[in-house]
């Protein structure tokens, strides 16, 4: 986490250098941007599949909350080349009859922990209107790939404390979207909204014991985003 901080810090700094260099230029040439990212998660796993072995679990479709940075060559007035990074996370407890530790007299349900975490790592082509005397609302899209690394667990909390999940894959994932920013200084954009379809390709999962393999599915998230673009 502090790694991926640290890159967006690194790519924030990097953007108020090209903005001076470029500051004669009709356009603009480099964009970073930074923001809150709401996801609404499809965990890619089918309630129905391991209900039955672990009770409530948690549903399919869940929220979750993380931060998005990007940086975007501008090669043409209203073409740019993006690199997109995007984190989210979602995490909650929840009961189960599925008792790993050593049961105690009488048998009680296990409270359990899961969590998951999705860091995506894409490139592609971004479409704006990047002369520096365009109009004050700049709408927008990009087209993006690239990789998904998705890091699931649960664990046991109570009685005992005992991991009975730990998986993570690196599956191939899209961004297909755009939004629309406000501006409201010459080097400064307020992202007003940015909303993607953001498919993941997600591989095989495979837990073992009384659950098995959960099968490859194709994620349909949806992610909302607002921020601060600088120029």
């Amino acid at each position: 986490m502090r790694a991926i901080f640290r890159c967006v810090l690194a790519l924030t700094g990097f953007m108020f250098t090209f903005s001076a260099v470029y500051a004669q230029k009709d356009d603009y040439k480099w964009e970073g941007f930074v923001g809150y990212s709401y996801m609404n998660l499809n965990r890619g796993i089918d309630p129905d599949e391991v209900n039955n072995e672990i009770g409530d679990f948690p549903a399919n479709r869940v929220n979750a909350h993380g931060f998005n940075g990007s940086i975007t060559y501008n090669f043409h007035r209203y073409v740019g080349a993006k690199f997109d990074l995007t984190f989210a996370k979602h995490g909650e407890d929840f009961t189960s009859p599925l008792q790993i530790s050593a049961p105690p007299l009488p048998p009680i349900a296990a409270t359990l922990k899961s969590s998951q975490d999705v860091e995506q790592y894409l490139f592609g082509i971004q479409i704006k209107d990047n002369m520096k005397d365009s109009q004050k609302l700049k709408p927008w899209a990009h087209i993006l790939g690239g990789i998904a690394h998705e890091k699931f667990v649960i664990e046991e909390t109570a009685p005992g404390a005992v991991t009975i999940v730990s998986n993570g894959a690196n599956d191939f994932a899209m961004k297909l979207g755009g939004g629309l920013d406000l501006r409201v200084h010459k080097n400064v954009d307020i992202r007003l909204i940015q909303f993607d379809w953001n498919p993941i390709s997600r591989s095989d999962i495979t837990v073992g014991g009384r659950i098995g393999t959960i099968n490859s599915v194709l994620q349909n998230n949806y992610i909302f985003t607002w921020g601060v673009a600088f120029h």
